[in-house]
């Protein structure tokens, strides 16, 4: 009786490992008509049907093959018109994975040195499309005059409109998912050093709207001077 147990159980193992199999090779073969038919934003993918047949699996094995599309963030499902190309996410595995808190210490300290290093790479293209309206808009999130400490939420609220001036969609998604992770920063042992007398986020604001690029690259470089320089990046 066992030994017939094992072999079942051997059977079913099988099958798993030959539906993920399958799952794999449609997966590469849908990535491969998408390309090949060079499809956009809004195009519709063929019926689980029609694409079953052409690849010679069943419609099983092609829905696990499209799901794995959407969660690429690849395609959505559309009432009356099926599964439709839309615009992805490039981040999506790492959004999920924070959102999950999955992220180690050691992770989180380099995903520090991460947004650090995209927040001051981006002051260029920041300043580049400055408008007074922006400007004026910013300073209404800026937070506590003259304080170089703000709570947690003002950080973010700043610092994501900030960003927003550079006008990319993906450098916008990958600092809101950096933010995410870090977060615990601003609680428990990985508090840095905020004794420090920094640039504020008003100062920030009146540079950027009266001073040069290379002003503005200085002074966002020492408002993140405590964390360039704290032990939290410091100490590996």
């Amino acid at each position: 009786m066992l030994n017939i147990l094992i072999l079942l159980q051997g059977d079913v193992m099988l099958e798993a490992l030959r539906s993920q199999t399958l799952a794999d090779g449609v997966e590469n073969s849908l990535l491969e008509y998408i390309r090949g038919n060079n499809m956009q934003i809004g195009d519709t993918l063929p019926k689980e049907e029609d694409l079953a047949e052409s690849l010679g699996v069943s419609r099983h094995i092609v829905r696990e093959g499209i799901s794995r599309l959407k969660a690429l963030g690849l395609v959505e499902s559309r009432k009356k018109r099926g599964m439709v190309m839309k615009r992805p996410c490039a981040f999506e595995g790492m959004r999920k994975l924070t959102e999950a808190n999955l992220f180690q210490k050691q992770d989180r300290k380099e995903l520090i040195e991460m947004r650090v290093a995209l927040e001051i790479g981006m002051t260029d293209f920041i300043y580049a499309h400055k408008t007074p309206e922006r400007i004026a808009a910013l300073r209404k999130v800026a937070g506590v005059p003259g304080s170089s400490v703000q709570d947690c939420e003002t950080e973010i609220n700043f610092h994501s409109a900030l960003m927003a001036f550079a006008e990319n969609r993906m450098v916008i998604q990958f600092r809101a998912i950096l933010t995410e992770a870090f977060a615990p920063l601003y609680e428990g042992d990985m508090q840095p050093d905020f004794e420090r007398k920094t640039p504020t986020h008003n100062e920030i604001c009146d540079v950027l709207e009266n001073g040069t690029a290379d002003e503005f690259h200085s002074i966002m470089r020492s408002h993140f001077r405590p964390y360039i320089d704290s032990e939290i990046i410091q100490k590996k």
